[in-house]
């Protein structure tokens, strides 16, 4: 998931005939930065109109692919809300943006016919400091509907997302946009507030596309109707392999193949998303053939190293594993709905909690047979930047001994086998988490409780796909979005989830460090990698001091696939909306 927000310095030009050099330099130094990992995909190599039989087989081919969660909308606010559950993933089975992410994780263009660069002058900086993205698009895209997709569609998706009366927070990505404009039908030009090296990152979370011609006409006219649109549910159309004919209520979502798709006719004839809720019951569909694939992060762990063991035996399918984000335990600092409250406003309280968790326990419980997993920093090792960085929560060991000293400092003291706080009331901590969590939460809530906590386990995952109950949560919650400087939003104090914006920020914890949010903004504004590296040392270290989280792992996320399936063929390591589902249109059965 996650969300990919960074920006760069904004550089002033001076106009005239000494600085055009300096110019030139930049813009090549801006090129090398806008197309790092975003290399444009062969599209002669995807299976075009025809190159399949045209007659049906006596047979249906039909693909289940089980998450944990239900659909609710295809809304704008409802995507992304929880990158648990494996939804978010499948996105790609029906719809599509302006670009997508290959096997190694690079940006490649799906609706846009190529990425803008510096070289055929799509990216231009201009003279007073702004930046513009001209983006030529495919001309051979239709909505499911048959209507053509064309670049006002793009415009009409951005006046959606940048609305203040709708309840969707844009990205940075689109929060700095200044206009949208569509000079002619096939073409979208993009001015920016400023140069931006992540204005190529327009997928579907950042710019989701939305048809102009069955919205546009509400949306002018009643927002509110424009919300319970029947288009978010049974009336959805979009531009992907498969498109909606049964939204089963959110719980057994049926897409037919559509033979108009633009990377090719698609092998099967259907795919259905089928939420069930329990890991176990999902587990057993798997062994028993009535599920076909298994989402990313519907698995625990453990299930899924128990089903990649029976499976190496039987045949009956393969597990893939990819790495994925940032694990930990989120506090609640808001004080009107934190308990303890000591716990948001001391930092010796979270201190506290953290040596008294077994991290490496943890692991093993699980990650099971996983490895490079440990959390001591928030980078993957393989990140350039990681040695700069260092491990900031390595000094977080095991020690119950130290835990108690912080908890005490904190004024929380043993008396008749648990703890009681300065008023004399049994300090209690509530810890929320999803099904597919339940186990590392026994784990951690154990040895709180041998602390003298009195923990109290809450598994609900429909509760954490819920935007209020996501940022109300009254004492600490699994969580993880994104890694390295993915994770920042959700510690940036101006991205609060809030009664006022209708909880849609992606900071669902209400905290706050101003020393933090100069440091995001000084990262996003930061070109040089190394320098980054330096940078992301700093909020490291403010991170592992204040403690806003108190990490676990790095977590991987397996996906399952029943034999004789070939769906999840190229898993490998990109983390993304939609990344698992990219080439649904090339998943077959016998």
């Amino acid at each position: 998931m996650t969300f990919r927000l960074f920006a760069i310095r904004k550089i002033g030009v001076r106009v005239g005939w000494g600085q055009m050099r300096a110019r030139r330099q930049l813009l090549s130094l801006l090129a090398t930065v806008l197309i790092a990992g975003c290399t444009p995909g062969p599209q002669a190599t995807e299976p075009g109109p025809g190159s399949t039989s045209a007659s049906a087989p006596s047979t249906p081919k039909s693909i289940t692919v089980a998450t944990l969660i239900s659909v609710a909308s295809f809304g704008p606010w409802d995507l992304g809300q929880s990158a648990s559950g494996g939804l978010v993933s499948m996105v790609e089975i029906h719809a599509n943006g302006l670009v997508s992410n290959d096997a190694q994780g690079n940006r490649v263009p799906r609706l846009a016919a190529r990425l803008p660069s510096v070289d055929d002058g799509t990216v231009v900086l201009l003279p007073d400091g702004r930046m513009r993205t001209t983006w030529p698009l495919r001309s051979d895209v239709r909505w499911h509907d048959g209507a053509p997709f064309v670049a006002d569609d793009l415009v009409f998706s951005w006046r959606v997302f940048t609305d203040p009366t709708l309840p969707v927070r844009p990205l940075n990505q689109i929060a700095l946009i200044e206009s949208v404009e569509a000079p002619d039908t096939h073409t979208l030009v993009m001015t920016w507030r400023s140069p931006y090296y992540r204005a190529l990152e327009l997928g579907l979370r950042e710019l989701y596309p939305y048809p102009s011609h069955l919205l546009a006409e509400t949306f002018a006219a009643d927002k509110q109707a424009f919300e319970t649109h029947p288009y978010w549910t049974s009336g959805y159309v979009h531009l992907g392999p498969f498109r909606l004919v049964d939204f089963g209520l959110g719980e057994n979502v049926v897409f037919e193949r559509f033979d108009g798709y633009f990377l090719g006719r698609p092998r099967a004839d259907r795919v259905v998303l089928r939420a069930i809720s329990d890991t176990n019951t999902l587990f057993a569909n798997l062994r028993a053939g009535s599920v076909d694939v298994a989402a990313e992060r519907t698995l625990p762990s453990d299930l899924a190293a128990q089903l990649r063991e029976e499976w190496a035996s039987s045949g009956g399918g393969v597990v893939v594993v990819k790495p994925d984000n940032w694990r930990y335990v989120l506090v609640q600092f808001n004080p009107e709905w934190g308990r303890p409250v000591e716990l948001g406003r001391d930092p010796r309280a979270r201190r506290g909690l953290l040596y008294g968790m077994d991290r490496d326990g943890i692991r093993e419980l699980v990650l099971p047979g996983f490895s490079d997993t440990e959390s001591d920093s928030f980078l993957w090792k393989s990140d350039p930047r990681s040695a700069t960085v260092g491990q900031p929560f390595a000094r977080y060991t095991h020690d119950p001994t130290r835990a108690a000293q912080e908890l005490a400092a904190v004024g929380w003291r043993l008396s008749d086998g648990g703890l009681i706080n300065a008023a004399g009331e049994r300090v209690r901590i509530e810890i929320r988490g999803g099904q597919v969590d339940s186990k590392e939460i026994a784990f951690i809530a154990n040895g709180w409780r041998q602390l003298g906590v009195e923990v109290s386990e809450s598994i609900s995952s429909a509760a954490l796909n819920d935007r209020e109950s996501s940022a109300t949560f009254p004492g600490v919650r699994t969580f993880s979005r994104g890694s390295g400087d993915e994770i920042f939003p959700t510690f940036d104090s101006r991205q609060q989830a809030t009664a006022q914006n209708r909880f849609i920020g992606t900071n669902v914890s209400s905290y706050g460090n101003t020393s933090l949010d100069a440091l995001i903004d000084r990262l996003y504004a930061t070109l040089d990698r190394q320098d980054q590296g330096r940078v992301l040392q700093q909020m490291g270290e403010v991170l592992a001091d204040d403690l806003p989280a108190l990490p676990t792992y790095f977590r991987v996320s397996p996906a399952a696939v029943g034999r004789g399936v070939r769906a999840l063929e190229d898993y490998t390591g990109s983390i993304g909306p939609g990344y698992a589902s990219r080439n649904a249109h090339l998943w077959d059965r016998p």
